[in-house]
């Protein structure tokens, strides 16, 4: 084997750029495959960071029409109460608070996220320093409030001082007493920097569900011992609080499924197989590679085998060369793997769960070794069969011979990797096409130019007076130079979740059920909302400063809800049931254009739209429709804030086009990496056919001669290598048709507005092919054209 080594080495020292191209070749094909991975390692491969992760489960209530609620308190409190499914119920508030972190040093603005003190329980992670609140200090009316920091606000706060726990800090200016730091890397949910006590009341409203429920569940439960429980406790909580539940029932889905969603989990495995279609090119590739430098060693081989080489032996020598070239190949696929990490991160933002995680692990280097191993003998073994068939007969001849068996394997191989470009072209051609759709999509409001800045009054402060500071902020931001209008929405767009709540027609109110009719999404805005946003109005009128609290219940609708209410009618002056079929009344004084706010993919949901001023919450988002930039814009509405409250941090300032691009990470996430290995995927098809070509017109330098000496024009020999290639990539074109249209189906989940067997798509991505190889045909046709007869015969 060492001596195969040493003359493997010496193999490629002879032929650099045939090595070098393997290499290349290899490692972006092998380094594609390992980029993905590192992406199936963290988002589906590897353990969730939590104690016996499939024990724990994700619990929803479902309305009537099977859509996913989350909890309210007195539900959840219950569910604790009864279960005994589960071993251990906890829950958290969806809507994490924006918080003020005072503690004698400069105020920060932190996420603070409300949990029960059974969360690290039910995750099984307990505080690293300090103890975790305890169930007394999470009573509503607790004398004292508490707080667990995270690590990295520990220590980017605190430089990581063991002995802040036991210290008082200030939140939203109320004492708060520090019980503890959670371990490093742990932000459950998502992006908090601190977790205070929940304090879930049972006398709270029933109706408000704005709690997220997990649990573990018991020793020896099942999950479908747990879905019947919780059907059995969603029936008694329906018939025993019929106003608000009526009809509703509730579900649990493992964690993995609940954060790896089962639409992106298949987008992943969708990469990794076209990934795969991109290192079974490769492979092609570079067997063609070495399928050419095998014929051009006949001679050599034909030695070996005289001198006593068995085939064996022969094949043996072939396969360590390649051996060497996929030990090269892995080592710069890892390289590519490691570089492409922050990019592949970046790619995915925040849309796309645990990309955080995201490294070259040992589970990646084990799989590039692997699929290095196989690459192997993927394109070493046919050249290495193939070279190793030495024929004593044709005595010690060395000469070039034609030898078609070997042409016949190459333009295999070329068709092959023809098949598997057009595959990737046209899935990228697709993600393309449904990325461009998705972007033009019409969210029913400008976002060109229009400006968000999302605020959160702290707790006590502005308890009954936040309609007012909100209109004293539009207002004086309104006057802030370059500013067109300005508003405030409940929602910032793109970036968070919205409201939803049960519409009934207070006419059909005796006929609909006590939990509503329709589930529709709510906004609570300011009257400058709809101007600032240009969200078009159809009928009637938006809100004025006269629809304050105590004022007529008014309420604008979208023009879907108002269709679905009031079919063939006008929703103008009719009167409606928020939440539930009973109590006061809202008149219906506008109907606007739909809007897409949240999910751009998604239809736009009925809404509708009620004014903050009867409606106040503490944590909105002023908008504002100016010409300038944000680092035009962001100081003037930053000191109009500070003018009216100069305790409160610098808020973020951000675009609502940048939102609404981010909102489409996932696609983009998708797009950019097959459109990468498509990208790839063609000029390794064009090499392939450019390099069989090429070797074809080397191999048949003298049947060429021997026909131009006998008349044939050099255009007639161009046609011949021209019509070669044009041959081959034709094939290849139909066979990867063939494949793409049984193939892409897997895409239909992830696409938007076009279908999976898009003509157009098929069409442009066969067409465009074939154009390229029809160009790499060019070169070899042209060389052959320009034979020498007479020089090439003397040879």
């Amino acid at each position: 084997m060492l001596q195969d080594l040493r003359y493997a080495l010496r193999t490629l020292r002879r032929n650099p750029l045939i090595a070098a191209a393997a290499v290349v070749t290899l490692g972006l094909g092998l380094g594609g495959a390992s980029a993905v991975f590192t992406v199936v390692d963290a988002v589906l491969l590897r353990p969730l960071p939590f104690h016996d992760p499939d024990r724990l489960v994700r619990v929803w209530e479902l309305t009537r029409e099977g859509d996913r609620f989350s909890f309210s308190e007195p539900d959840y409190l219950d569910l604790q109460a009864e279960s005994r499914a589960l071993q251990a119920v906890a829950a958290f508030s969806e809507l994490g608070r924006t918080t003020v972190l005072a503690d004698g040093s400069e105020p920060q603005r932190i996420i603070a996220v409300p949990i029960t003190a059974s969360l690290p329980e039910v995750l099984g992670v307990p505080p690293a320093t300090g103890r975790m609140f305890s169930a007394d200090e999470d009573r509503p009316g607790s004398a004292e409030r508490r707080v667990v920091l995270s690590d990295g606000l520990w220590r980017r706060r605190f430089g990581g001082d063991p002995q802040v726990v036991g210290r008082a800090v200030t939140l939203d200016g109320v004492p708060t007493i520090v019980t503890g730091v959670m371990p490093a890397g742990f932000d459950f949910p998502g992006g908090a920097d601190a977790w205070v006590p929940l304090a879930a009341d049972p006398r709270s409203d029933r109706g408000s569900h704005e709690l997220a429920v997990i649990g573990r569940l018991a020793p020896g439960a099942t999950m479908s011992q747990l879905e019947g429980e919780l059907r059995e406790l969603a029936r008694r909580t329906s018939d025993q609080y019929a106003q608000s539940h009526a009809g509703w029932s509730a579900q649990a889905v493992g964690f993995s499924e609940w954060i790896v969603a089962p639409r992106l989990r298949e987008a992943v495995w969708v990469l990794f197989g076209a990934v795969g279609v991109l290192l079974l090119l490769a492979c092609a590739n570079v067997a063609s590679l070495l399928l050419a430098q095998a014929s051009a060693r006949e001679g050599e081989m034909r030695i070996r085998a005289a001198l006593g080489a068995a085939r064996g032996r022969l094949i043996r020598q072939l396969l360590t060369e390649s051996a060497l070239l996929a030990l090269l190949g892995t080592g710069a696929a890892v390289l590519i793997a490691a570089w492409s990490v922050d990019g592949v991160r970046a790619l995915g933002g925040d849309r796309v769960p645990r990309l955080g995680e995201l490294r070259v692990s040992g589970a990646v280097l084990a799989f590039a070794c692997l699929a290095g191993l196989v690459s192997c003998f993927t394109f070493g073994l046919a050249p290495a069969l193939h070279a190793a068939r030495a024929d004593l007969r044709s005595a010690m001849d060395t000469g070039f011979r034609y030898t078609g068996g070997s042409r016949r394997l190459r333009h295999a191989l070329v068709v092959l990797e023809v098949t598997l470009a057009l595959l990737l072209l046209v899935g990228a051609g697709l993600m393309g096409t449904s990325f461009v759709r998705l972007m033009n999509v019409d969210p029913g409001f400008d976002t060109s130019s229009t400006i968000a800045m999302p605020l959160d009054l702290p707790s006590g402060r502005y308890d009954e007076r936040s309609a007012a500071f909100y209109d004293a902020v539009v207002t004086r931001v309104r006057s802030v130079p370059g500013v067109i209008e300005a508003g405030a929405t409940s929602t910032d767009p793109f970036r968070q979740s919205g409201y939803s709540n049960s519409v009934t027609p207070a006419e059909r109110a005796a006929e609909a059920p006590a939990s509503g009719l329709v589930q529709a999404g709510w906004r609570s805005v300011t009257p400058g909302y709809f101007r600032a946003m240009n969200v078009p109005v159809l009928a009637g009128r938006t809100f004025e400063p006269a629809d304050q609290d105590g004022a007529e219940r008014v309420v604008v609708v979208s023009d879907s809800l108002a269709r679905r209410l009031w079919p063939g009618e006008s929703a103008v002056g009719k009167r409606i049931y928020w939440g539930g079929t009973t109590g006061r009344t809202r008149t219906v004084i506008g109907v606007a254009g739909d809007i897409r706010d949240v999910r751009l993919e998604a239809e736009p949901p009925p809404m509708l739209f009620v004014p903050h001023a009867q409606v106040p919450l503490p944590a909105m988002t002023v908008v504002v429709r100016t010409p300038l930039d944000v680092a035009s814009i962001a100081p003037g509405m930053r000191e109009a804030l500070l003018q009216l409250d100069p305790a409160l941090p610098a808020p973020s300032i951000h675009e609502i086009r940048a939102s609404r691009a981010n909102a489409a990470a996932g696609t983009r996430f998708n797009l950019s990496l097959i459109g990468a290995f498509a990208l790839i995927a063609i000029v390794l098809a064009v090499t392939g056919v450019y390099a069989m070509l090429a070797f074809t017109v080397l191999e048949r330098r003298r049947e060429m001669a021997v026909r131009l000496a006998l008349g044939a024009s050099p255009t007639r020999i161009a046609s011949l290598v021209l019509r070669t290639g044009l041959g081959l990539a034709l094939a290849g074109v139909a066979a990867g048709t063939v494949a793409a249209l049984a193939a892409t189906r897997v895409l239909s989940s992830l696409l938007y507005g076009v279908e999976p067997t898009d003509p157009v798509t098929f069409t442009a991505a066969a067409l465009g092919l074939l154009a390229v190889a029809a160009l790499a045909s060019c070169l070899p046709a042209r060389q052959a054209a320009r034979l020498d007869p007479l020089a090439v015969l003397r040879e």
